[in-house]
């Protein structure tokens, strides 16, 4: 009977500890379940513009650079009432990983020696010349992300305006042509992702 009660309790120590390492087993299981990192790649948003990126550098001014063709009443590369040309704006959205819209807004600076500088229209990489409704409208598009456009250009059109709506008279045309102020026009490009309402 002594024996009996040695192998009962050997047997149910020896359960005991088959459950103990069980729940060890277990609980391990568990534990190395629930640590461990996620790892998520982050949508980049680094768009350039005419080889600038808008993250670190909002200023574009220096890579503006108008082109005046001229006529046979007007010189190329200057500014005179009527004459018009053109800038670029080069787009590199192949750092971006999201949809987004762009709007670009044009206005007389207040320092330009030139009040009638006006944007008469656009295209798009060397597209037809879309026409402004009213001068200096807005320009705005969406770049869907599945539409794989890696690059854009835009080709602003720029007139002085000299029509009947016109600011400047003839004196204030002749006093700017002969100003040490350049004729400035303000370009502000406003970038948004486009996010999911759903």
């Amino acid at each position: 009977m002594k024996n009996y009660k040695k192998f009962i309790l050997f047997i149910i120590l020896l359960l005991i500890l088959s459950l103990i390492f069980l729940l060890i087993q277990i609980f391990a299981k568990y534990l190395n379940s629930a640590s461990g990192d996620a790892s998520m790649n982050i949508a980049k948003w680094n768009i350039l513009v005419n080889n600038i990126s808008i993250k670190n550098n909002p200023e574009i001014s220096n890579t503006l650079t108008p082109v005046f063709p001229g006529n046979e009443n007007i010189a190329s590369n200057i500014i005179a009432p009527t004459a018009e040309g053109y800038f670029d704006l080069n787009f590199d959205f192949s750092d971006a990983d999201v949809s987004f819209e762009y709007e670009i807004l044009t206005t007389v600076d207040e320092n330009s020696s030139v009040k009638d500088l006006v944007t008469t229209g656009y295209s798009i990489d060397d597209g037809e010349k879309i026409i402004f409704d009213t001068v200096n409208s807005p320009i705005k598009n969406t770049i869907i992300l599945t539409d794989n456009i890696k690059t854009q250009k835009i080709r602003i059109y720029v007139k002085w305006d000299d029509d009947q709506t016109a600011q400047m008279d003839n004196i204030a045309d002749t006093i700017a042509t002969t100003s040490s102020n350049p004729a400035l026009l303000n370009v502000n490009i406003l970038f948004t992702q486009i996010v999911n309402k759903d």
